[in-house]
């Protein structure tokens, strides 16, 4: 059985689950900023909550992230940045849920899950803006550098499109 593409009607469902825990891991770092200078049960109960709900998020995104890998052709020259990203990703999961597991230190793992995710989001805005993976018009020029005409290249893409993704 052929490993399907993670693409709903042409949009790639990591872009956009990675929004979710791109908005929700700063807002957990904030409540449990607010925690730390006021403690009490309202507040650690919203540092908590949001850290949690950052954790199911970003877990959510990065299943997602490792089955889109896994559908990048081995030879192509997004895998290397993209298997960076999603190691860092994938390390940022457990300091999430050291986040959670061990609340006096959740400040300081959240500090450290907000510098890996701006790394590991520049990562994955130069995988899509500088590279052009899931990105339709760079998918079209990989053909036409191949040799392939336009129509040709186009066709090429609908064919992937409409066989290889997940929904079309």
């Amino acid at each position: 059985m052929k490993l399907l593409h993670p693409v709903v009607h042409g949009h790639p469902l990591h872009a956009m689950l990675s929004d979710l825990p791109a908005a929700l891991i700063p807002a957990a770092l904030l409540a449990a900023a607010i925690e730390r200078t006021r403690p009490d049960p309202r507040t650690r109960y919203a540092a908590r909550t949001s850290a949690l709900l950052a954790f199911g998020s970003a877990c959510v995104a990065g299943t997602i992230g490792w089955w889109d890998w896994l559908t990048i052709p081995t030879d192509h020259p997004v895998r290397s940045p993209a298997t960076t990203h999603g190691l860092i990703n994938s390390a940022g999961l457990a300091v999430g849920a050291a986040a959670i597991l061990v609340p006096r230190r959740r400040l300081e793992l959240l500090v450290a899950l907000n510098a890996a995710l701006l790394v590991a989001a520049w990562i994955g805005g130069d995988l899509v803006y500088r590279l052009g993976w899931r990105v339709r018009p760079a998918e079209e020029l990989e053909q036409i550098d191949a040799g392939k005409q336009r129509d040709e290249a186009r066709a090429i893409v609908d064919k992937h499109e409409r066989e290889d993704a997940l929904l079309n």
